[in-house]
């Protein structure tokens, strides 16, 4: 059996009843011996990266019963997978942490998601740059240029770079007051990505989950509550679970193409009409609320590309 490290955020803190992390670590306990790593406990010494770690069996998601058991440091390289699932902010702290994780490949301890991509792709950047349309956007600091983009467009939205689950995205009208606004963000997060407003999120915002290549054909189908704009789950948003409309699938397939390639195995795409707002390659969410036994799926890609690492590194000795 496979020995896979979970690297995530901490256990108390996790709603078993709509984490990602934890509905794909009980697909996999069957097959494998999952531990969950302690970020915090992660150091390097002399080439080796140690961590803490405990055994974990998941009994029940909806009544949140699990076991931890076998807590112990180890050499991470031990490991067969990390499977990399730390929230933002991506910051120095998580930067660091990603760098010294890296230092694995080297020892042939497979890393999802690839540790490269994870340093240099902006989940908001990414989704822009993918995107084909593009929204009206500025991304910097550029005072001058997000005031033009907002006097141009009458409505727009400002968001932090790094944050994730709607955290500080605000939305602006071209009124009195708002100069001040633009400038009082700016000094907060320092770098911000601002778009022109989509009335479009009436219509739902799309989650579209991507697992080593494969393109999922169910949406997770977000709508904002009332008096709100964002339609994140974590901001009061209610969902549907829908279908891909044919159209866009070309267009998501490259995607797709483009995340195995860099190394990307487990995403979510997040589409506002025919536009791509983000491309969630840190920690998405959404397997749960879609179901239909996604996370076995996902286990399974997972297993059969750490077989495939394994026997790539046997041939290569």
């Amino acid at each position: 059996m496979f020995k896979i490290g979970i690297l995530m955020d901490c256990i108390e803190s996790i709603n078993f009843k709509t984490d990602s992390t934890i509905s794909i670590a009980k697909s996999l306990q069957n097959k494998s011996t999952v531990k969950l790593i302690d970020p915090d406990s992660v150091y390097m010494e002399s080439n080796c990266v140690y961590g803490t770690v405990n055994d974990i069996y998941i009994s029940s998601l909806n009544k949140r019963e699990y076991k931890l058991h076998k807590k112990k440091k180890i050499n991470l390289n031990q490991l067969d997978c990390i499977f990399f699932r730390k929230d933002p902010p991506v910051d120095h702290e998580y930067i660091t942490l990603v760098q010294m994780i890296k230092e694995l490949e080297y020892q042939n301890t497979y890393i999802i998601n690839s540790p490269d991509s994870l340093l240099h792709f902006n989940e908001k950047l990414l989704g822009y740059n993918l995107s084909m349309p593009k929204i009206p956007t500025i991304i910097g600091n550029n005072f001058k240029e997000i005031d033009n983009l907002l006097k141009k467009h009458k409505e727009i939205v400002l968001k932090p770079i790094n944050l994730m689950a709607g955290n500080g995205i605000i939305k602006l009208k071209d009124t009195k007051g708002t100069s001040k606004i633009i400038h009082e963000y700016i000094e907060k997060y320092k770098i911000v990505v601002a778009q022109k407003f989509l009335k479009e999120i009436k219509n739902g915002d799309n989650r579209i989950i991507i697992y080593n290549g494969i393109v999922d054909e169910n949406v997770l189908t977000r709508y904002p509550s009332k008096g709100e704009f964002r339609a994140n789950l974590a901001c009061g948003g209610r969902y549907e679970i829908t279908k891909i409309k044919s159209k866009y699938i070309p267009l998501l397939n490259k995607i797709a193409s483009f995340l195995k390639y860099h190394g990307v195995f487990f995403a979510g795409v997040d589409m506002i009409g025919k536009y791509i707002t983000e491309v969630n390659i840190t920690s998405p969410t959404g397997i749960q609320q879609i179901r239909n036994r996604l996370s076995i799926k996902i286990a399974n890609e997972l297993l059969k590309n750490i077989k495939a690492y394994n026997k790539n590194i046997e041939l290569n000795e």
